[in-house]
């Protein structure tokens, strides 16, 4: 093996592990509170998507990708995680009064 593939890519079976590793910290850390989540590892990138309910619970993604990755050397991460406060949507604007028609 040389140098570089020791020192530089993570092999198919590495990433996959790490990928699986990523998703259960995520969950422990955000309390299982992001939906849809997916991780993807690919040489020195971390890419992480899913949903959240709030910017706090993105930033306890966050952390616990930092958690492993730390210790696996130089790597990327690419956070697209959607925040959506359950409380936005049509159903908060449902209950508005439309203002009354003029003639």
């Amino acid at each position: 093996m040389s140098a570089e593939q020791e020192g530089g890519a993570l092999s198919a079976e590495r990433q996959q592990a790490l990928e699986r590793a990523i998703e259960r910290q995520v969950m422990q850390r955000t309390w299982g509170r992001i939906q849809a989540l997916e991780v993807k590892v690919s040489h020195d990138l971390v890419i992480v998507r899913g949903r959240a309910p709030s910017y706090y619970v993105e930033q306890l993604a966050l952390q616990g990708v930092l958690d492993l990755i730390e210790s696996a050397g130089t790597m990327r991460i690419e956070l697209n995680i959607q925040v959506a406060s359950p409380r936005s949507g049509p159903e908060r604007h449902s209950s508005r009064a439309s203002p009354p028609e003029t003639a």
